[in-house]
């Protein structure tokens, strides 16, 4: 789990192996910092499925991110499910954690912190 804000995204997943939910919500794509554990994100997106298949792939960004990360299997993501959201309110949550984008380094297992 990665915390940002008030917040909570699962992942981080490996891009080519994501299994997205089939729900609104917030994604996040990242690529591995230097020290272990750590991850500096490249992009804070949104959308109504985040199972939709050009999401990652299909993105602007796409060739950007992979020549950030070397390779795809450099790539992560995470997410973070706003089911019954609305457009607006997944905008409004991308531009309040666009402003926080930072290092996120893994504390444990299973808790990351910006």
């Amino acid at each position: 789990m990665i915390c940002l804000g008030n917040r909570t995204f699962s992942g981080p997943y490996l891009a080519p192996v994501w299994t997205p939910p089939r729900r609104g919500g917030l994604y996040m794509v990242m690529v591995p910092g230097w020290r272990l554990l750590s991850f500096h994100p490249v992009h804070i997106g949104h959308a109504s499925d985040l199972a939709y298949a050009g999401l990652l792939r299909g993105h602007d960004h796409y060739a950007e991110w992979l020549s950030l990360a070397g390779t795809e299997w450099n790539l992560y993501v995470a997410a973070c499910e706003m089911a019954d959201s609305s457009e607006a309110e997944r905008r409004a949550a991308c531009r309040e954690l666009g402003k926080m984008q930072q290092t996120i380094t893994i504390r444990g297992p299973s808790h990351a912190q910006l």
